[in-house]
């Protein structure tokens, strides 16, 4: 299979994390790892919100941190999805 490092090769390591996350997610689409529309996103955001209270509940800090991360990257699917630069949006 393809390493992590391979498959991230040409992501730029400096980059702001919302803009790497817009790129890898291209990549991705690139090779065919993407939803066809927004609508499936939406439901990713869902189950990535409902998640972070279960790791609340759970009181654990690395699964908070964690799902969070999931639930930022989705986000930033969502927003790519609708032609939005997350970069921009959040600023």
């Amino acid at each position: 299979g393809i390493t992590q490092e391979a498959y991230l090769n040409g992501v730029g390591k400096g980059l702001p994390a919302l803009m790497k996350a817009q790129k890898v997610q291209k990549k991705a689409a690139r090779v065919g790892f993407d939803w066809p529309d927004a609508a499936p996103v939406f439901d990713k955001i869902r189950e990535e919100i409902a998640e972070i209270e279960e790791a609340v509940d759970s009181g654990d800090k690395r699964a908070i941190s964690e799902e969070v991360g999931d639930l930022l990257f989705s986000v930033v699917n969502l927003a790519r999805k609708l032609g939005v630069e997350s970069e921009a949006a959040l600023a």
